[in-house]
């Protein structure tokens, strides 16, 4: 996320959600046993984010990574992002969802049910003024 659940977030700004390159990565597995070998592939195909705040964000690939050289911090993510309207203490949950396939080496295979994993992090979403003086 950016701005970083480490360190509080701010009411009124926009956050990007992403999901790293190397996370975002199909993924495979064989097994072989005497006469054959089979292999399950999972890609992800989807993430939803629970932002804590009743809000859901639904985002069809892993979502644009903030780059502070490029982007700037007050424009919305082109496809994965939030905005906060009030302050408190929230759990962000990532749900990201994998599409399950398998083949064997007899040229056998299909579909499986889909599979979610999730990770979450507590971020305090806070607001800021300015003082005149």
């Amino acid at each position: 996320m950016s701005p970083s659940p480490d360190g509080p977030v701010l009411v009124h700004v926009p956050v990007w959600m992403w999901i790293d390159g190397d996370q975002w990565a199909q993924q495979s597995a064989s097994a072989s046993v005497p006469g054959g070998e089979v292999s399950v592939t999972a890609a992800p195909s989807s993430v939803s984010w629970q932002m804590g705040d009743g809000t859901t964000v639904d985002c069809e690939g892993p979502g644009t990574p903030f780059d502070a050289s490029t982007h700037d911090p007050e424009e919305s993510s082109p496809d994965c992002g939030h905005t906060y309207t009030s302050t408190g203490q929230v759990q962000v949950s990532a749900q990201v969802r994998w599409e399950t396939s398998w083949e064997s080496d007899d040229g056998e295979g299909g579909s499986l049910r889909s599979l979610t994993t999730e990770t979450s992090q507590q971020v305090e979403v806070i607001e800021s003024s300015g003082v005149v003086t």
